[in-house]
């Protein structure tokens, strides 16, 4: 049975074609004398310009279920055991936004609905304390939502 796969097998690479050293080996299409010169010509793409958000306030106090990780209260035990909702210090313009995953937020802002991503900064123990932060601090770039998430 080996002599016969043997056989076989040596029958197959001699039939079929094999490239010399002496033969050139044909390039690719994408590869060409032409193409490549006028690669060099090509200019590189223009990088994408800086989207412009909109965000006008840089915290935001609202009232939520802060995750523990990404998979929710629905797959993870620590999620599920934090999931009492609470009155959070937000930032809603961190740095590297497109660098790291976040949450996202929905906050009405002047009317307008905006998704924002954050970071929890501080949490608080009660809605009063919450608002006392809110006076005591600069309310020009930080928004209370009162409505919970």
């Amino acid at each position: 049975m080996r002599r016969l796969l043997f056989a076989i097998a040596v029958a197959l690479l001699a039939a079929s074609p094999t490239l010399m050293a002496s033969e050139p080996a044909p390039a690719p299409a994408c590869c060409s004398a032409e193409n490549m010169d006028n690669a060099s010509e090509t200019s590189e793409l223009s990088p994408v310009p800086k989207q412009k958000e909109n965000v006008r306030v840089k915290f935001v106090i609202k009232k939520l279920s802060v995750p523990h990780c990404k998979r929710g209260p629905e797959r993870c035990e620590l999620c599920r055991k934090n999931s009492e909702p609470r009155w959070c210090l937000l930032d809603v313009d961190p740095p590297d936004k497109e660098m790291v995953q976040r949450p996202v937020i929905e906050v009405v802002i002047d009317g307008e609905r905006q998704f924002l991503v954050y970071d929890v900064i501080r949490s608080f123990v009660s809605e009063e304390e919450a608002r006392q932060f809110l006076q005591t601090s600069d309310p020009a770039d930080m928004h209370f939502d009162e409505k919970p998430d």
